[in-house]
């Protein structure tokens, strides 16, 4: 006989699990781009460093939020997380642009593979959040006139 987990655990850890690929991701991202970009083209490299700390912060809000049930500390990680596709997004296309070397076409299918998972993760959250608030909120008794 298999034995299946409560709904609200399967969502507690799938939540831990994504916020823990969140804080690696956003470790290894900003020591693995300057070494695939040259230096001396990537004069924006500093956007990784803080979109990928704000990643990071989202990722522990989100581990708090969902060990202590708490689902409003899931919106802190979707914001991030829109930052963050929104930046893989946008750093394809500037790096495919303007720099022409062989490390930034291996990174291009990376970014969007990375986007494409970030936004079934951002889904799933915010749908857990969805759920959660309507748990939470006082249903609104309808009254209709007689």
């Amino acid at each position: 006989m298999e034995r299946t987990l409560p709904n609200e655990w399967q969502g507690t850890h799938a939540r831990t699990a994504i916020a823990v690929l969140s804080l690696i991701v956003s470790i290894v991202l900003p020591l693995l781009i300057p070494t695939l970009v040259e230096p001396r083209d990537s004069w924006e490299i500093s956007v990784w460093y803080h979109v990928c700390l704000l990643q990071a912060i989202g990722g522990v809000l989100l581990i708090v939020g969902s060990l202590k049930s708490n689902h409003w500390m899931y919106l802190p990680w979707c914001v991030a997380a829109i930052v963050f596709i929104y930046t893989l997004l946008y750093k394809t296309v500037s790096y495919y642009c303007y720099l022409q070397s062989k490390p930034v076409y291996l990174v291009i299918p990376l970014f969007y593979t990375i986007a494409g998972f970030w936004l079934y993760f951002l889904c799933d959250v915010f749908q857990d959040f969805l759920d959660l608030h309507r748990k939470s909120s006082p249903q609104i008794l309808s009254h209709d006139p007689v």
